[in-house]
């Protein structure tokens, strides 16, 4: 849905005055009136050229997931995970807070960083700071984690922390100085999901192995173990099918289960070594920020005091306090699209009653002071 904004907000673009896109053109710092107002932004374009852009703003920069500089935010907050790689591209540095922060606004649950399980490895480029999201919707079709053993060691639709905790605690085959796990996918789960696979295996980092003997040979994995994880994950999801309620374990997400990791819905089994398999090698990846701005329910900033910076809004990940500690899966697009239209429409209304003020004083012939 965001892509169809995205695209229509440039049809507006092209078409009319509405609105202009402005490539390549960094903004440095916000504006504030007298009374410490928003009331635009100084940029510098691509030639070295500083101006500026009036008018009330909103912070829709993203997160600080890449932001590994000097003034590093990640660094400040989380520095325990300075050290992984991040889905984010290198304009997640957190520029947007920072201008906020600079103007007296206030930041919200900036420790809250989400680490996703499943960043893909390229195996020539191992140590890359930047890593491609593998879907999670590659786990949800049936796709199974094993380590360089051979064996599973979580549920692997659990939460995203879960995993990747689960993750840390075992032994994954090392690629440079990085540590991966091997997510497989059968001909089944591959053919459900084939859009991805061969998106992954045209860019690298996803196998294709007639066979598990083949993947074996390839990385040193002892055929036996994937034998022996294949049968046992085939009889749990068996007595699952036949029996879902009274499993010795507890299922995650409620209920029992047979899974000694509690994982309840098998798909596209069963597993069989003499399958073919599409292979990846994830590794934990900084992904989403929960923390940032400070708004209020009209994606307003905050000041620390509670009181409004006018004139300055945000929506997306730039905005905190949305997702709690941990964001669910697929809740951004919404909180973008929702915060999206809640901060254009605050905005909208705030340069229309200054207008108006405007206007008003105009007509009854008193001078408008200047606050610039």
């Amino acid at each position: 849905i965001t892509y169809g904004l995205m695209e229509k907000l440039e049809e507006i673009a092209e078409s009319s005055e509405r609105a202009r896109i402005l490539l390549k053109t960094k903004a440095t710092k916000l504006l504030t009136d007298r009374d410490g107002n928003v009331c635009g932004c100084e940029c510098v374009s691509a030639d070295g050229k500083v101006f500026q852009e009036h008018g009330p703003v909103v912070i829709a920069t993203g997160g600080f997931g890449a932001d590994f500089g000097s003034d590093s935010l990640l660094a400040k907050h989380r520095p325990d995970l300075a050290h992984l790689p991040t889905t984010n591209g290198d304009h997640c540095t957190g520029d947007g807070l920072k201008m906020t922060m600079a103007v007296g606004g206030d930041m919200v649950d900036l420790e809250w960083v989400q680490v996703h399980p499943t960043g893909l490895i390229h195996p020539d480029e191992p140590d890359a700071k930047v890593k491609f999201l593998a879907a999670e919707a590659l786990r949800g079709v049936g796709g199974l984690l094993i380590d360089i053993e051979g064996n599973r060691f979580c549920n692997e639709l659990g939460r995203r922390d879960y995993v990747t905790g689960m993750m840390w605690k075992n032994k994954g085959i090392v690629l440079g100085n990085t540590a991966g796990f091997f997510l497989c996918l059968n001909s089944l789960a591959s053919k459900e999901i084939a859009w991805h696979c061969k998106h992954y295996k045209g860019r690298g980092i996803m196998k294709s192995f007639d066979n598990m003997a083949a993947f074996a040979k390839h990385y040193n994995v002892p055929l036996a173990n994937i034998d022996k994880t294949f049968k046992e994950y085939n009889e749990i999801a068996e007595k699952q099918k036949k029996d879902p309620d009274n499993g010795p374990y507890e299922a995650y997400g409620g209920g029992k289960s047979y899974d000694v990791w509690g994982k309840k819905f098998f798909t596209n089994g069963p597993m069989d070594v003499n399958d073919a398999f599409h292979v990846a090698i994830v590794t934990p990846v900084i992904h989403y920020c929960m923390g940032g701005m400070r708004i209020n329910d009209d994606a307003e900033s905050l000041r620390a005091n509670g009181e409004v910076v006018k004139g300055l809004y945000s929506a997306g990940e730039a905005a905190g306090g949305i997702h709690g500690s941990n964001r669910l899966g697929g809740n951004s697009l919404l909180d973008c699209v929702v915060f999206g239209r809640v901060s254009g429409r605050s905005a909208a209304r705030y340069l229309t009653e200054a207008n108006i003020k405007y206007i008003e004083a105009a007509k009854s012939g008193t001078a408008a002071a200047a606050k610039l």
